[in-house]
């Protein structure tokens, strides 16, 4: 049934959330030297709640407007709360190991003492605007009103770093990014002359469920380990981008619209020389330049680009051998994965639904078993919810537990 299992999310993300409470009774100073990550402050803004919707709407216009229980929800809320949300730039590195500029946004409670922080990532941002740094509140961020400080990464690709082609579901170069923003953040507060706690919960969905596995595993890598995780909570998410392909070919469907960015992000960062016309056909080749731009948001690109994958994509795609250009891509995603050669030490708990045609099912299950035999620290939760359903009962338990609390 649908209740108890909301419920029992709830618990799982209160267990994890009220740790992170009682460690931000004494937060601990990271003990982080002279900036070497945090650059500056790109810009800060503070929103009150009644500012809330119209956030929400900008960027998720679809999936979120149509949820009126939502809406229902929120607006039960104390109207008087405020957050204060700050974009900062920093150091860290792109795939090929070089120095890049990036930024992401730090969003705070206003008038109250933080419970705790929470590295929240976003979840499939389509278009450059949208992106935190840029329109100060997110969905994300929306946590803030909860009195939570949340940490949310722009990655590279968008924000200041636009200039580049962003990385599409590379493990990790998003593990290594979006660290590298949390010793900013932590540097950024030691600037101003306050402590920033070691404990940290993570949390993502889609997209941004990849990116709570490639932080967790990323954290828990480094000697000595800067931060601890006090809970992750991966939900909807694609983790191993090979594996994803190739169900992806086999069901010759693809919910996400935006799949074929993959292939201009993997002929920019690994200097392919692809040929497109061996890749995609009409309209989409025709009109890959605009189409394939990242100034339409995802309902937009629904309007390109069907579910059915063989009308964007060449035939050769749907074989075996596929062709030179196809095969050349196919060698490079199978690099970006984080379900083998680790397991998680703090308490991970993954969040997917069997009927997900957008982040396949078994992809997440295979990882699970995987981190099973080597950790106790790993559960399951599942849902007969579509992608998109699961993804909005995923943010409404968060918001649910923060208000109950």
């Amino acid at each position: 049934m649908k209740k108890p299992r909301i419920l029992f999310l709830i618990c799982m993300v209160a267990i994890g959330l009220y740790s992170c409470d009682r460690i931000m009774e004494t937060p601990e100073d990271t003990n982080i030297p002279e900036p070497k990550y945090f650059k500056e402050v790109l810009r800060d803004s503070t929103f009150t709640l009644v500012q809330l919707k119209d956030a929400l709407l900008s960027v998720y216009p679809i999936d979120i407007g149509s949820n009126e229980n939502l809406f229902k929800f929120i607006d039960l809320l104390d109207s008087t709360r405020t957050v204060h949300s700050t974009a900062i730039s920093y150091m860290t590195k792109d795939p090929r190991g070089n120095d890049i500029l990036a930024s992401g946004l730090i969003v705070e409670p206003v008038g109250q003492r933080s419970k705790g922080v929470v590295h929240f990532f976003p979840s499939a941002k389509i278009d450059k605007s949208t992106i935190g740094s840029e329109i100060m509140l997110t969905f994300e961020g929306v946590l803030g009103f909860f009195g939570y400080t949340i940490i949310i990464p722009d990655l590279v690709g968008y924000g200041v770093s636009d200039h580049v082609e962003y990385p599409f579901l590379y493990s990790d170069n998003t593990g290594q990014v979006s660290y590298d923003l949390h010793l900013a953040a932590a540097e950024y507060f030691q600037s101003i002359g306050r402590t920033f706690p070691k404990k940290v919960t993570l949390a993502g969905y889609s997209m941004g469920g990849m990116g709570v596995v490639a932080l967790h595993r990323h954290i828990e890598q480094q000697i000595p380990q800067k931060f601890e995780i006090v809970h992750s909570y991966p939900g909807g998410g694609v983790y191993d981008l090979g594996r994803a392909v190739d169900f992806y070919k086999e069901h010759r469907r693809c919910e996400f619209a935006f799949l074929p960015y993959m292939f201009v992000s993997m002929n920019f960062w690994y200097d392919l020389n692809l040929d497109y016309s061996q890749i995609f056909i009409d309209p989409l080749l025709a009109n890959m330049d605009d189409w394939l731009s990242r100034k339409y948001l995802s309902h937009e690109m629904k309007e390109f680009l069907a579910p059915e994958m063989d009308t964007y994509m060449h035939p050769d795609f749907f074989t075996p051998e596929g062709n030179v250009h196809l095969n050349k891509v196919d060698s490079c995603l199978r690099l970006h994965s984080v379900l083998d050669g680790w397991a998680p030490k703090a308490p991970m708990t993954i969040v997917h639904s069997v009927n997900d045609a957008v982040a396949p099912f078994t992809i997440a299950e295979e990882m699970y078993n995987n981190f099973r035999k080597k950790s106790n620290r790993v559960t399951l939760m599942t849902s007969t919810e579509d992608h998109f359903s699961y993804g909005i009962e995923y943010f409404a338990s968060l918001l649910i537990y923060l208000t109950i609390k």
